[in-house]
């Protein structure tokens, strides 16, 4: 029987071209590749915001250092057991190595995961009305994880007959340098 006649059975099959073959591959290269870009953009984004949300973890921790050294300091001065510096002008804090000399001291021996307990710096100023009472300057500086997120945290306080009469909180911008 020649490829011509038809079986036996009646039945012919027709002969089909394919001129789909081989276009599967592409689409199935392309998706792939999209896939796997789609992929990397992810993780990328992924690692950008761990890292993102472990400096804001390390600076809340500064912050809460600071805070609480802050608070712990101003309670300190009023009730007279802190030491302090007298100048005209407060500016010892702006000094890198503030919070290192002998006046600065550390309120609590650690704080939790932070890589140095917090401290404090205490500085007295001359006000223009002496019967206002006496002006402080209360520096301190928390620190992270890490020793890079460090966070300054500042009080003025005015004092009058062992009270505190006026109180003013600001965050340093940016470290001293």
């Amino acid at each position: 029987m020649s490829r011509a006649e038809p079986r036996a059975t009646g039945h012919t099959r027709p002969k089909r071209v394919c001129r789909e073959a081989g276009m599967a591959l592409p689409a199935v290269v392309a998706v792939g590749a999209a896939i796997a870009a789609l992929t990397g953009t992810w993780f990328e984004s992924a690692l950008t915001e761990a890292r993102r949300t472990r400096a804001l973890s390390d600076r809340l921790i500064a912050f809460h250092a600071a805070d609480a050294a802050l608070g712990a300091c101003v309670e300190r001065l009023r009730q007279g057991s802190a030491p302090d510096l007298s100048h005209a002008e407060p500016d010892a804090w702006r000094r890198m190595p503030a919070l290192d000399m002998p006046e600065a001291f550390t309120p609590f021996a650690a704080w939790p995961v932070a890589a140095q307990p917090a401290r404090c710096l205490i500085e007295a100023w001359h006000v223009a009305r002496p019967a206002a009472g006496r002006a402080y300057l209360v520096t301190a500086r928390g620190v992270g994880a890490h020793a890079s997120s460090a966070v300054w945290l500042q009080m003025q306080v005015v004092m009058h007959d062992g009270r505190i009469v006026a109180q003013r909180w600001r965050r340093v911008a940016a470290q001293p340098r």
